[in-house]
C-alpha cells in the first residue's frame, strides 16, 4: 500500500492492484500507429477519474458530519472506508455522490475541450480531455448498475431502507441486483464489452450467494 497524501482528515492510499489495473489499460489501449504516448495517457485518466469519484464519497461523508475517511485506489476501482452510523437517506446520498462526480467531470472535460482555445490546440489536452470525458461517462454509468458493491447497488438498498424493514429492503434490492445485473451482463456480452460483462457477472454471482445465505439463515448475508 502506497500512501500518497491526505486532504483534511481523509487519507489517500494506492494499492498495488491499482497499478496492475492501470498497466492493463495501457496495454489494451496501445496502438503502434499512434504511439505509446496515447496509451500512457490512460494513467492520469484512471487516476483522476477514480480519485475524484472516491473523494466525492469522502466529501459527502464529511459534509454529513461523519468525519474523515480512508480512500483506497485498487484493482476494482476504489473504495472509501468510513465507520459511521448513518441514516438510509444519508447512505444513499453518499453512494450517489460518486457517479454524480463522474458525470460532472465528464461535462467539465467536454466543456474545456470544446469551448477553450487551449483545450483543442494543446496536443496533450486535445488527446486527454475527450478520453477523460468518455471514461467518466462509462465509469458513472457502470457504478449506477444496481448490483453491490457498486454504488447503484448500495443506493438501491438504502432507498428501500427508508420505507421498509432491513429484511424487506434486502430482499427487494438483492433481486433487483440479480435480475438487473443479469440483464446488463447479457447486454454487455451481446455488445462484446467482455470486460464489463465479466465484472458484473461476478457481482451478480456474489448477490446470488447473499440470497442463498439469506434463505439458509434468515438474515442478510453481508
Amino acid at each position: 500500500m502506497l500512501h500518497i497524501g491526505s486532504i483534511g482528515k481523509t487519507s489517500i492510499d494506492i494499492d498495488f492492484s491499482f497499478i496492475i489495473l492501470v498497466g492493463l489499460f495501457v496495454v489494451l489501449n496501445y496502438n503502434q500507429q499512434l504511439g505509446i504516448q496515447y496509451a500512457l495517457i490512460w494513467i492520469p485518466i484512471l487516476f483522476l477519474s477514480v480519485l475524484i469519484h472516491e473523494l466525492a464519497h469522502a466529501a459527502t461523508i464529511a459534509l454529513l458530519g461523519f468525519g474523515g475517511s480512508h480512500v483506497i485506489l485498487g484493482g476494482m476501482g476504489g473504495v472509501t472506508v468510513n465507520q459511521r452510523k448513518a441514516r438510509p437517506w444519508q447512505d444513499m446520498l453518499i453512494s450517489i455522490a460518486g457517479p454524480a462526480s463522474s458525470f460532472v467531470l465528464m461535462v467539465l472535460s467536454l466543456w474545456f475541450w470544446q469551448r477553450t482555445t487551449l483545450g483543442h490546440t494543446d496536443r496533450m489536452l486535445d488527446a486527454l480531455l475527450p478520453r477523460l470525458a468518455q471514461a467518466n461517462l462509462w465509469w458513472g454509468m457502470f457504478n449506477l448498475v444496481p448490483v453491490p458493491p457498486l454504488d447503484g447497488g448500495h443506493a438501491t438498498r438504502d432507498f428501500f431502507r427508508m420505507f421498509l424493514s432491513e429484511r424487506n429492503a434486502f430482499v427487494i434490492a438483492t433481486w433487483i441486483a440479480i435480475l438487473g445485473g443479469g440483464a446488463v451482463v447479457v447486454w454487455a456480452f451481446m455488445s462484446k464489452i467482455f470486460f464489463v460483462a465479466l465484472y458484473i457477472a461476478w457481482f451478480v454471482y456474489l448477490a446470488f450467494q447473499q440470497w442463498q445465505h439469506f434463505r439458509e439463515h434468515g438474515v442478510p448475508g453481508d
